[in-house]
């Protein structure tokens, strides 16, 4: 069988994925801040969660999986895990009992609180080791990618 790809190509092609180099990034980040956090109990996603959540009382879930760019299935497992540690309480919105909104315990608040100061030292560190003008570029550069993603999905 011929092969159109050589191997070089293949290995540029690896090299400059932005999906690949991304994931990678993105999942060594996650190992990072969820072994730092695990002496609070959260997870990276649950501690974002949760700051999702106190920012804005009674999103619906619906929601919370938008603005956090996460599948029902993963909102839902996360939640489930917060609900049963009584740091979120989910119920039938008044206005909609379709819809279901949740909101931030004082519990919830306080794990939030006290996790706090161990994501700042992370992220702190990973803003001095890369700067904090470039660090504002990634992010700057994050967001312009995630627009061209965007028009893909529209």
């Amino acid at each position: 069988m011929k092969h159109n790809l050589d191997q070089t190509k293949a290995d540029h092609i690896i090299q400059i994925c932005a999906c690949a180099n991304l994931r990678m990034v993105s999942g060594s980040l996650t190992q990072l801040y969820n072994k730092l956090l695990k002496p609070t109990g959260l997870k990276i996603t649950q501690y974002y969660m949760l700051g999702n959540i106190y920012r804005y009382p009674y999103i619906s879930i619906s929601k919370l999986g938008e603005i956090m760019l996460l599948d029902q299935t993963t909102v839902t497992r996360n939640l489930n895990i917060l609900k049963e540690s009584a740091y979120v309480d989910i119920k039938r919105a008044e206005h909609d009992s379709r819809t279901k909104v949740v909101a931030i315990t004082e519990l919830g608040y306080e794990k939030l609180n006290n996790a706090t100061p161990i994501w700042s030292q992370v992220q702190g560190e990973i803003e001095d080791s890369i700067g904090k003008d470039e660090y504002r570029d990634l992010l700057s550069k994050l967001e312009e990618l995630q627009q061209v993603i965007d028009q893909y999905e529209s």
